[in-house]
């Protein structure tokens, strides 16, 4: 037996096994990342608006992350690029985040990140967020993508001009300063409007919070303070206490 061991782990046969062992770890680590990059849906349809026109996906449905960082949608033989433009889920109150986006929580003047393909669904008559490392409740918060789309996890109002419009949880407001335009999609009533020449700025709040989604700005007690816009430098999110 000792005979065997020394052959084994002699000075040749170490380099042999040490280049093998790297080979196993760069294999599973190629197929983790795979499994990571790639989500499949088969048993619901799925739907997005874009410009406006809602699109709608069925059959076996393929997301994926790209070497480039792109994310793709595939189904029916066709594939088309994906925004931070939430992806739902035709007959459960559920929603896929095809990018990295980040959790606002203005009551404290914080930031986190959750990282693409993330979740936000209802359970319990609450909004969930769920992504490769947690899932936490969310009260009181609002996803933002670092640009312009602000989505919605609890019943909320939006005002511009002389406007005030309720949201549901679940649905979205984003803001082309540039343009001067809103577009808000209502959850609830799954309707899509567009808002030309906003001139004001366009306001988020509850009965506890308050965003401005034009300046990009959260106020919480006293204060006020810029999103943080580079997702990358936040934190994931904790797990919830």
């Amino acid at each position: 037996m000792k005979k065997i061991l020394k052959m084994i782990f002699s000075k040749k046969n170490i380099k042999w096994l040490l280049l093998i062992m790297i080979i196993i770890v760069v294999i599973l680590f190629i197929t983790l990342r795979k499994d990571e990059d790639v989500i499949v849906v088969k048993d619901n349809d799925l739907y997005m608006y874009s410009d406006g026109i809602k699109l709608e996906y069925s059959g076996k449905i393929s997301i994926n992350k790209t070497k480039d960082e792109i994310s793709k949608i595939s189904f029916e033989n066709e594939e088309a690029d994906l925004d931070s433009t939430p992806l739902y889920y035709s007959d459960i109150e559920k929603v896929i985040f095809p990018k990295n986006m980040s959790i606002v929580y203005p009551l404290e003047g914080t930031q986190y990140k959750i990282n693409y393909f993330s979740e936000a669904y209802n359970e319990f008559d609450e909004v969930v967020v769920k992504d490769k490392f947690v899932k936490r409740r969310l009260f009181d918060s609002i996803i933002y993508d670092g640009k312009d789309l602000y989505f919605i996890t609890t019943n909320s109002k939006v005002s511009f001009s002389d406007k005030v419009i309720n949201l549901s949880r679940l649905s979205y407001v984003i803001v082309n300063t540039f343009s001067q335009t809103v577009s808000i999609y209502d959850y609830e009533n799954d309707k899509y409007t567009v808002y030309e020449d906003v001139n004001s700025d366009v306001i988020i709040t509850n009965d506890k919070f308050k965003v401005n989604a034009s300046l990009d700005l959260m106020y919480y007690g006293d204060s006020s303070r810029l999103l943080i816009k580079d997702i990358s430098k936040l934190i994931n999110l904790p797990k919830e206490k």
